[in-house]
């Protein structure tokens, strides 16, 4: 009799624990979501940037044969210091990406270029950062390949309710701060000529988005990446990781857009885009991907698709106006999983990008930063004031939802941790958004601090927060029937 009981009562527990999810969504996403477009549409304009007549249009370098040798010489150097400072960070329990980009800052002029300008102009002159620039931009598009290319769809199905609440709550929270942020304590940061709507739609994305790739990695290296937990927080960061990539592709159009109108343009083909790739392109690959497969011989031709997918997504997209790597991302979500070829292709990537090209993307962020500089301009009170919001936002947007849903508050702690890691993903956004002319150098670099500061103590916390006993329902426990996926193979290490 308890037996039938209890299989009559499954489906209506889970249709309440359905309208207690639906009512926590409604409640707490949706209101801060309509007060940001409120705000942006109330407060703002979407004026494009106009170059005066003066400014350079672009940069004139010398022929590639009279610098070959100093590019080569200076992609040694930043190498072998960024994978001292990577390897000094691991030694630190500390995600290497955060001493790669402490490298970067070393060789520029916040310290070489303070200590020993003469050496700092002798190794990386203009024309050499030129170069440097341009294939760490590379290694941009390729690891947003990789971003793509690992999210869970797996866990985003079996952790659905949960993490769309908490996902979608911890972009709405911390994106109405940001607007907030930029509509009045930042106002007077705003660069001239950039319009207040995408400056603030700006600022609301860059304190949403989270590392999931270096998420990854941390919850790997804490042993948490196949626990409840661990795959909640993937989730939940996969969703995020979505919605604030199409926020800030809506920030690209407006800003390369004419009007209003032609930002929706952008928009729209986007969109038709991505649709043409999920329903046209993606079963074709899966198709490419069987035939080789079938036969290990016939794998070069699948990681020479893939390859030639990721360069033309990336540069249709830069045609579109929405900036090469949403195209390399997109190229990424639609290959094959669980393809050999596809996870050879990979792993053959991993290398050159981890080990050049996104050192030479951290080195000519360094040589273009001076924090020094930029925290007198911006003001250590706005730093300060932009890691307050950035953990604040975040936790109250995470937090909160995860306890009304059910989630233990241990646990809403950890995922409010997790979601405060920031890493590369949010390097590569303020990237973007100074190369748009959208923020300015100095309010750069007090969100770059802000960005070490939270990817650095994501670990540390989460080793605080972990139970010393663990009951049988915990979720910090080895993923089981809670979990209905269990984790993808991440790419490279």
């Amino acid at each position: 009799m308890s037996t039938v009981q209890s299989r009559h009562d499954r489906p209506s527990n889970g249709r309440r624990r359905d309208r207690r999810s639906t009512l926590i969504y409604l409640l707490i996403v949706v209101p801060p979501s309509v007060a940001a477009l409120v705000l942006i549409h109330e407060h703002t304009d979407w004026t494009r940037r106009q170059a005066d007549a003066g400014e350079s249009v672009g940069h004139v370098v010398a022929p590639l044969h009279d610098v070959l040798g100093m590019v080569l010489v200076a992609c040694t150097v930043v190498v072998v210091v960024t994978q001292l400072a990577g390897s000094l960070a691991a030694r630190l329990n500390q995600p290497r990406v955060i001493g790669e980009i402490t490298a970067g800052l070393l060789l520029g002029p916040t310290v070489l270029g303070m200590l020993a300008p003469t050496v700092a102009e002798f190794l990386f002159p203009p024309d050499v950062q030129f170069f440097l620039t341009a294939i760490g931009q590379l290694g941009v598009i390729f690891f947003m390949f990789e971003v793509g290319r690992e999210l869970p769809f797996a866990l985003l199905k079996g952790n659905a309710g949960t993490a769309l609440v908490v996902g979608h709550a911890g972009i709405a929270i911390p994106f109405l701060c940001g607007v907030a942020f930029a509509l009045w304590p930042l106002a007077g940061l705003r660069p001239d000529g950039v319009g207040t709507g995408p400056y603030a739609v700006f600022l609301g994305v860059a304190l949403s988005v989270p590392a999931f790739p270096v998420l990854a990695r941390i919850l790997k290296d804490r042993k948490l990446k196949d626990t409840g937990i661990g795959a909640l927080g993937m989730a939940t960061a996969g969703i995020e990781d979505v919605t604030a990539w199409c926020l800030l592709a809506l920030v690209v159009a407006g800003v390369s857009g004419d009007s209003l109108g032609g930002a929706g343009t952008t928009v729209l083909l986007s969109v038709i885009y991505a649709a043409v790739m999920w329903w046209g392109i993606r079963p074709l690959m899966a198709r490419i991907a069987r035939y080789a497969d079938a036969r290990p011989e016939r794998s070069p031709m699948l990681m020479i698709a893939i390859l030639l997918l990721v360069l033309l997504s990336a540069g249709v997209t830069a045609m579109i106006g929405v900036e090469a790597i949403f195209g390399a991302f997109l190229a990424g979500v639609i290959t094959p999983r669980g393809s050999r070829g596809a996870e050879e292709f990979a792993f053959r990537l991993a290398g050159p990008t981890h080990w050049l090209m996104l050192p030479l993307f951290f080195a000519g962020i360094g040589l273009s930063t001076d924090i020094w500089d930029a925290v007198s301009g911006a003001g250590v009170l706005v730093v300060l004031l932009v890691l307050i919001v950035a953990m604040g936002g975040k936790f109250v947007g995470v937090v909160l939802p995860a306890v009304a849903v059910g989630v233990d508050r241990r646990s809403a702690l950890a995922l409010g941790t997790m979601m405060n890691c920031r890493g590369l993903t949010e390097i590569v956004v303020l990237q973007l958004g100074l190369s748009l002319g959208v923020i300015s150098p100095d309010l750069f670099a007090a969100f770059l601090v802000m960005t070490l500061i939270t990817t650095a103590i994501t670990g540390p916390l989460l080793e605080l927060l972990r139970p010393r006993r663990t009951g049988p329902d915990s979720l910090w426990l080895i993923a089981g029937p809670k979990v209905e996926a269990t984790p993808p193979t991440t790419v490279g290490g």
